[in-house]
């Protein structure tokens, strides 16, 4: 069995999400993904688009309350997408901007 190595518990989430990055040159990028998941401290999110190891991006989901600095951490291929984990710079209390009732 494995060992759970997260310090919070992680919440499934499906909401849009943009990144926005820049490149060594000072150049600015950004790409929209898919929220997948996310913890007080870190979050996967599937994008189009790999980025590098350890590359520090802005993190911007409205419906999540997130606008934060975070630095990837991981990367796996699925198909035509990226899954690419971050660690958030700063924590966050992982709930949505509105509640909703199901």
């Amino acid at each position: 069995m494995a060992t759970e190595r997260r310090h919070s518990q992680r919440i499934e989430v499906n909401a849009p999400i943009t990144i926005n990055w820049q490149n060594d040159r000072g150049d600015t990028f950004s790409m929209r993904g898919a929220l997948l998941n996310l913890a007080d401290n870190g979050a996967l999110i599937r994008a189009p688009q790999r980025l590098d190891m350890r590359q520090i991006v802005q993190l911007l989901a409205p419906a999540w309350r997130i606008d934060t600095s975070a630095t990837v951490r991981h990367i796996t291929q699925r198909g035509l997408h990226y899954e690419i984990g971050f660690e958030l710079n700063s924590s966050i209390a992982a709930k949505p901007a509105r509640q909703r009732w199901t």
